[in-house]
């Protein structure tokens, strides 16, 4: 079956050559990964301990740092739709999760939803597509438990202090949201200052989740 596999990826390969989505290099069709060798080496880990948010208890992990291809590859993925790196991204994300079982306690699976109107002018929810492989790897179903109720500033154009203010009151937990009692993993592509996941968090607490774990892709310093 394996060997199936491989003569249909090269045959594939011949009509359909595979690309590096950092660098356009072509790729081997048998290389799983999505990314060539050089652009994955230049994908750094994120090496320092979880983060604390301002809600007690609550603790962010992030699997690589939010600079260099990672970064670009992350604007390809929100603002030019392309969708398809999400299986990078999820890798990634599934080999962190290897290194850090406590994130494989979650009874619930979720991500920060966007607003209904920046769900029309992006299409999709790109949070919400990482989760549903993370959920896959936990062998849950991903929730759409939280909805923004107001539209706010793009976080990344706002000081540390705004956008502490920016969110207030904009997340609330869905009716039937079923997190009562149960512990929680909130999902988000990109952590920096943790305003959004720090509201999102509280939301679910006030809403009947036992705990909150976040995990984001990336982490920016």
């Amino acid at each position: 079956m394996q060997e199936l596999k491989a003569i249909a990826k090269n045959f594939i390969n011949l009509f359909y050559p595979l690309h590096c989505p950092g660098c356009s290099k072509q790729l081997d069709p048998l290389d799983d990964r999505g990314l060539c060798a050089h652009c994955v080496a230049s994908i750094k880990p994120n090496a320092m301990p979880p983060f604390e948010l301002e809600t007690p208890a609550i603790m962010a992990y992030s699997a690589c740092l939010y600079e260099g291809t990672l970064k670009e590859l992350i604007h390809g993925f929100k603002y030019r739709g392309r969708v398809a790196l999400s299986k990078i991204f999820i890798g990634i994300m599934t080999d962190y999760m290897k290194e850090n079982p406590e994130l494989k306690a979650a009874g619930v699976v979720t991500c920060v939803p966007l607003h209904r109107s920046r769900m029309r002018e992006r299409e999709f929810n790109q949070s919400m597509s990482i989760a549903r492989g993370i959920a896959k790897e936990l062998a849950l179903s991903a929730k759409d438990t939280l909805e923004k109720t107001k539209r706010t500033n793009y976080q990344n154009e706002l000081t540390k202090s705004e956008r502490l203010t920016n969110l207030k009151g904009a997340f609330r937990v869905r009716d039937n949201a079923g997190i009562e009692g149960k512990s929680v993993l909130l999902i988000d592509d990109v952590m920096t200052t943790g305003a959004t996941l720090n509201e999102c968090g509280a939301a679910l607490l006030s809403g009947g989740a036992d705990s909150v774990t976040c995990f984001t892709l990336a982490r920016g310093i």
